[in-house]
């Protein structure tokens, strides 16, 4: 624009400039239209500073673009963090305007109709990634009248909810219309159909039902479709495949069923076909081989049976197949592995059988191969990588046998190479230690033989080996401390002999997990792995191991599992590791060590499972006393060897009856001359000795936690128990659980754990993560349960949020996000992490803890379930307000409805309401309550919480991407809403550009750890 003002200056005339005064002069009436649309705009970078009154000649304002008439043609006020509203009667002062883009900015406010009228010359009109809201307005009563001209439209991302009109089909000249990333709903108009010049059809990310109208076929010039991420139903028109100018075409995510129609293959200019994750059933039509131009094809997450045709070696331009999740069966074709564009083959978790194409990568620059999950045999193909490029090599759980091809050693490429749970023979050849890019190499459960390469220790970017469960032989390597990245380094269950590698200067700086349990080791254990210091697991058990345990093990300060058990090691155990505060496991069974077992740290409710087979171990945890316990008495030198000595069964055997004869003698007491021992009286023996069990060190006792169990300590009551907040003699602070018992859960005599303690038992006692509560250990009398569980100083989320007087809690909306992402991380952990897949079954604000920095913890697993795919469940699952709706009628529970529940906890953290209020009226609840926000003319701001700043543009800008998020997860269909993976993925892309400005507060009074 300067530069045709400058060349404009040069040329003019003195006459001319009189000329140029007189348009100028008209020219003021639109520049007073255009400072009318700047009083409705909030600008608070300043970027139509220069947008003044004094310059009546708007064409060298920020953002306007005039013709060499002056008449403004084109308004970009995009990207420039504007909010406001929009003036409908400014925009129609300009007549000759032919451009408008307000992208990137933040008006919450409803599109003018007016807009549209009056504007003969305007040919391209982009209004998108705005938030823009309500119905989309009409073009009047003659849309080919008042947009004559119009050829490109785009809305882009916005807020537009109802259906969509109809007028577009009445735009004569329009050739791209862009409506995807909204929430516009009903059916997609079948008019769309008479758009006979349309090349471009965006419809995506929207809540769109019903069928694709098969009026579509007649889109005769269309090139691009995009309908994904809708709620649509039925099957693909057959009428698609008349569209023989289309080139991309994107139907996933969309409810789609049925067959995929033949009609398709005669689409010969596509170049990308996505299908995936819907609902589609049949085979895979042989004529989809006529798409002679297709690059891409993904049909994956379906449920497509049969086998894929042959006729897919018509494909020569193909770059990706995906075919993963389906039914798909029968042999892979050779003509796949010859065509020669593919990039990416992806048909993992089907029931492909037979033998891999043997020409796979030969004729091609093959990347990815991942055939995992499957049937196949036979042997891997020689040349997968002969073109260098392959990066990825996913083979396992299939039938493979054969050796590892010797070319695979030299491929340079190389990213990862996971080949475990097959019928691979051979050695592991020589060369994978050279490899550049290599960073995992899992070998695992197959039928390797030979020794561990020398060379694979060379290696620079390897930070997984597993080589566990095969046949292999021979030492470890002299050098293996040399893998400078290596953070995991597994070889149980083979037959390694000789001695584990000792270097006083290893440096294994990264070496996190060591497991070379199952082998054949001697030797002492070396005090250099000392020097590995972020060393977690040290797994050495069932080897031939002599000698002391190394006490400079106790110095690696994150050391959290140490196991021994089951070799000829000696001595004493070293009292250093009474200190190392993260110890959690430690077993050192069925040796040969003697003297006391230490008394502080771990040991204090370490289990005596983990000492037996040590006969001359005592004190401690252990019944024996170290009194009287000599010299003569110490294991001899020739060692012992890990079965019970006859004597010792024996003695085993008469202690158990001497303890039954106590128990029944303590019910017939009770019994007061009765002459059996009923439930009664077992349900009356409140006197049973208290164990307790712990899955990390504690620093108190059973007696500590009893004693805190006072009425004034309790600081919630739940479904499953009352909590305590209960200090220990140490000063720390713990909450308890104790569990509601019933008379029925004691059956036949014995105590019956309920069944939320069982599962919380199996899953929080082995679950690590930040964003879950940590269950410490728990105590049990054979009747009464208690939980111990780490103390949340902040209380619960539902608390923090909703209390009076606690709205300085969580005072700003970066605070809040942060314990979104929280909650999110948790939830991902848990549905695709844990195996079994776990479902939490109640999440809900007051299950959600918050500790002294205010970071988020999931806590309460008292409903959760090691599920299945699509098993049902017949208990009430979850509370009123955060239940999915499908439960009502299908009593069925997945990681969905944990989904819905957490879309419910995130409208409250944008609202600051409760899932139920008095003011929702007819919506019943939140989620109603706000979509109704949406669909409104008064917009969804009102609803968004004042105290965290709502009113201000940018963070209204940064809620409103957080909403739209919630809003997906609440979907109504489950099919809707997105895993917990891509939750976290779209929160991490709506990150707030500012920092938390909430301090951290201390706790209040009586405010629930575990409510």
């Amino acid at each position: 624009m300067d530069e045709w003002l400058k060349l404009t200056a040069l040329v003019v005339t003195t006459a001319a400039m009189f000329m140029a005064c007189g348009a100028a002069e008209a020219l003021s009436s639109e520049g007073a239209a255009l400072l009318e649309l700047k009083a409705g705009i909030s600008d608070p970078f300043g970027h139509l500073s220069d947008w003044l009154t004094s310059d009546s000649f708007p064409c060298t304002w920020t953002g306007v673009t005039c013709n060499t008439s002056g008449s403004v043609t084109a308004l970009d006020i995009s990207q420039r963090n504007l909010s406001g509203t929009l003036s409908d009667a400014a925009l129609r002062r300009l007549p000759g305007l032919s451009y408008f883009n307000v992208c990137c900015n933040s008006f919450a406010s409803p599109l003018p109709s007016a807009f549209f009228v009056s504007m003969p010359a305007l040919n391209v009109l982009d209004v998108s990634r705005n938030y823009f809201i309500g119905n989309f307005p009409d073009f009047g009563t003659d849309p080919a009248a008042a947009l004559p001209s119009l050829t490109f439209f785009s809305a882009f991302s916005n807020n537009f909810t109802g259906p969509i009109p109809a007028a577009f089909s009445r735009l004569p000249k329009l050739q791209h219309l862009d409506l995807g990333g909204s929430f516009f709903d009903g059916n997609i108009p079948r008019s769309l159909g008479d758009l006979s010049g349309l090349n471009y059809l965006g419809l995506s990310g929207n809540l769109l039902t019903g069928a694709i109208p098969h009026e579509l076929g007649s889109l005769g010039q269309l090139r691009y479709l995009f309908m994904a991420y809708n709620r649509l139903n039925g099957s693909i028109p057959p009428e698609i495949g008349k569209l023989v100018h289309l080139e991309y075409m994107d139907l996933c995510c969309t409810g789609l069923s049925g067959p995929i129609p033949p009609e398709l293959g005669q689409l010969k200019s596509l170049n990308t076909l996505f299908l995936y994750k819907n609902e589609l059933t049949g085979q895979i039509p042989p004529q989809l081989g006529g798409m002679t131009s297709l690059m891409s094809l993904d049909l994956s997450v379906n449920n497509l049976s049969g086998r894929v045709p042959p006729e897919f070696g018509h494909l020569k331009n193909l770059t990706l197949l995906s075919l993963f999740y389906n039914n798909l069966n029968g042999s892979l074709p050779t003509e796949i592995g010859e065509l020669p564009n593919l990039l990416t083959l992806l048909i993992w978790n089907n029931s492909f059988s037979g033998k891999l194409p043997e020409s796979l990568g030969r004729s091609s620059p093959l990347q990815w191969l991942d055939v995992s999950s499957n049937f196949f045999e036979g042997p891997i193909p020689p040349d997968v990588c002969l073109q260098s490029n392959l990066s990825k090599l996913i083979l396992f759980s299939n039938r493979l046998s054969g050796p590892i091809p010797t070319k695979l050693a030299t491929c340079q490429s190389l990213l990862r190479v996971r080949l475990q749970d097959n019928q691979i023979t051979g050695t592991i050849p020589a060369g994978f230690g050279y490899l550049p890019k290599l960073t995992r190499l899992e070998f695992q459960m197959n039928k390797l033989s030979g020794q561990i390469p020398t060379d694979i220790c060379n290696s620079s970017k390897l930070n997984y080996i597993d080589l566990s469960f095969n046949k292999i032989d021979g030492e470890l390597p002299a050098n293996m401390w040399q893998l400078l990245n290596l953070q995991s380094f597994l070889a149980s269950g083979n037959n390694l002999t000789g001695i584990i590698p000792s270097d006083p200067e290893a440096a294994c700086e990264s070496l996190a997990v060591l497991s070379l349990s199952l082998n054949s080791l001697s030797g002492r254990i070396p005090a250099s792995l000392s020097n590995c210091q972020k060393l977690i697991t040290i797994q050495l058990q069932q080897n031939r191991f002599t000698g002391s345990i190394p006490p400079e093990l106790a110095s690696v300060p994150n050391l959290e599992v140490l196991d021994l058990s089951q070799n000829y090691l000696s001595g004493q155990i070293p009292p250093q590791f009474q200190n190392l505060t993260t110890l959690e496991a430690f077993n050192v069974s069925y040796n040969n060590l003697s003297g006391p077992v230490p008394l502080e740290g771990m040991f204090k409710t370490a289990s005596t499972s983990s000492f037996l087979g040590n006969p001359y171990l005592c004190g401690g945890v252990l019944p024996r006393s170290c009194i009287g316990l000599g010299d003569e008495n110490q294991p001899s030198d020739k060692g012992r060897r890990r079965n019970f000595e006859p004597m010792w069964l024996i003695g085993l055997v008469f202690g158990f009856s001497l303890i039954i004869l106590i128990t029944g003698g303590q019910c017939l007491f009770k019994q007061y001359g009765g002459r059996f021992c009923s439930k009664d009286a077992l349900e009356d023996m409140d006197e049973w000795p208290w164990r307790l069990t712990a899955f990390q060190r504690l620093s108190f006792t059973s007696n500590d936690i009893l004693d805190a169990l006072k009425d004034e300590n309790i600081v919630g009551r739940g479904a499953t128990g009352i909590v305590y907040r209960a200090r220990m003699p140490s000063g720390e602070v713990v909450a308890v659980k104790k569990l509601w018992m019933s008379h029925k859960s004691l059956k036949n005599g014995k105590s019956k754990e309920p069944r939320g303690f069982q599962i919380e038992i199996d899953l929080l006692g082995s679950i690590r993560h930040r964003n879950i509560v940590r269950l410490l250990g728990y105590c049990s009398n054979n009747i009464n349960t208690l939980l111990i569980y780490e103390y949340m100083t902040n209380g619960s989320l539902d608390d923090a949020l909703h209390a009076k007087g606690n709205n300085y809690i969580l005072a700003d909306w970066v605070t809040r996000y942060n314990i979104a992402v929280g909650i999110a991380q948790g939830l991902c952990y848990l549905h695709h992490d844990c195996f079994p897949q776990v479902v939490h079954r109640d999440v809900k604000s007051n299950n959600i803890l918050l500790d002294c920095k205010l970071d988020a913890r999931i806590a309460d697993f008292g409903v959760a379930k090691l599920i299945e795919r699509n098993e049902s469940m017949s208990m009430i699952a979850g509370s009123y307000g955060y239940i999915a709706p499908e439960y009502a009628y299908t009593l069925k529970v997945d990681e969905k409805t944990d989904i819905y529940s957490f879309g419910v906890v995130l409208l409250e953290l944008l609202t600051g309401r409760r899932p139920i209020e008095p003011e929702f009226g007819d919506a019943a609840n939140i989620v109603e309550w706000v979509r109704g926000k949406v669909r409104s003319k008064t917009g969804i701001v009102d609803a968004l919480d004042a105290n965290v700043g709502a009113t201000c543009a940018t963070i209204q800008e940064e809620m409103l991407l957080v909403l739209r998020i919630a809003l997906l997860c609440t979907s109504r269909c489950p099919h809707d809403r997105p895993s917990m993976r891509d939750v976290v993925t779209m929160l991490a892309e709506a990150k707030p550009r500012r920092k938390s400005i909430t301090t951290t507060k201390e706790p209040r009074n009586g405010s629930g750890p575990l409510e």
